[in-house]
């Protein structure tokens, strides 16, 4: 399951779900053009978007560029230098989402998907979501 979920109330904004063997970075496009449908990005708005080192890339600091959407992402060393945390003191905000796979996977019992197939997978998946999203509106 990938998400963009809102840092204030925790809430996801965007989900898909994909096999475990495909890196994040190659579902923010779909993920972020979800968010830009759904809500528009005011440029006037002070909009940030807080990420871990999976999203280093070039390809998307061009685009939140492009929206003037401030990037407050990880850097990842890729093994030459030594990655580092962004000093925005608002990084730390980006553990909203960490807190919603937790309880995704501890309360509502998607650690527990014994199914085999992406469509079973996504069914139980998203059932998961949907218990979250009527336990915490």
């Amino acid at each position: 399951m990938h998400l963009i979920t809102d840092a204030e109330t925790e809430l996801p904004v965007a989900v898909t779900i994909a096999p475990a063997n495909r890196h994040d970075k190659k579902f923010f496009h779909l993920l972020y053009n979800k968010v830009k449908q759904l809500f528009g990005i005011n440029p006037f708005n002070n909009v940030k978007l807080l990420a871990d080192a999976a999203y280093d890339a070039t390809d998307i600091y061009q685009e939140l560029h492009y929206d003037n959407v401030k990037p407050v992402i990880a850097i990842n060393g890729r093994g030459f230098y030594k990655s580092s945390i962004p000093k925005d003191p608002e990084y730390g905000r980006r553990w909203a989402v960490e807190r919603v796979f937790s309880r995704l996977k501890e309360v509502f019992g998607l650690a527990k998907n014994k199914f085999i197939g992406i469509g079973k997978v996504m069914v139980h998946a998203y059932a998961c979501l949907i218990a979250y999203l009527i336990k915490y509106l």
